[in-house]
């Protein structure tokens, strides 16, 4: 299994906005906290023991959307991009609740 690495994390967090990647949320707007998770877009036990991570291997993620990413990953198997695409229609103001899921 790959290592996880804050030096990434942190360089990732000083490069990029502190945009949530699914619903946009900007946490410190709403909360006046500066907070964002950085989420594995492919779960690192996937990976060899050899990997290096690399900021593309990461989207910035509200505590929110990060929990809803693990919650589809474990239930249905789902690759991170398909999951953005599935909790981003949700985010989306004129979108119903599914309730099915």
């Amino acid at each position: 299994m790959a290592e996880r690495s804050k030096g990434v994390v942190k360089t990732l967090k000083s490069v990029e906005s502190w945009l949530c990647d699914i619903c946009g949320e900007d946490f410190f707007v709403r909360y006046r906290v500066k907070y964002i998770e950085a989420h594995h877009k492919v779960p690192i036990s996937t990976y060899s023991a050899s990997y290096v991570v690399s900021l593309s291997d990461f989207a910035l993620l509200c505590p929110n959307c990060h929990k809803a990413v693990h919650i589809y990953m474990k239930k249905s198997g789902y690759e991170y991009a398909k999951i953005k695409d599935i909790l981003g229609a949700k985010a989306q103001p004129d979108a119903q609740p599914d309730a099915a899921q």
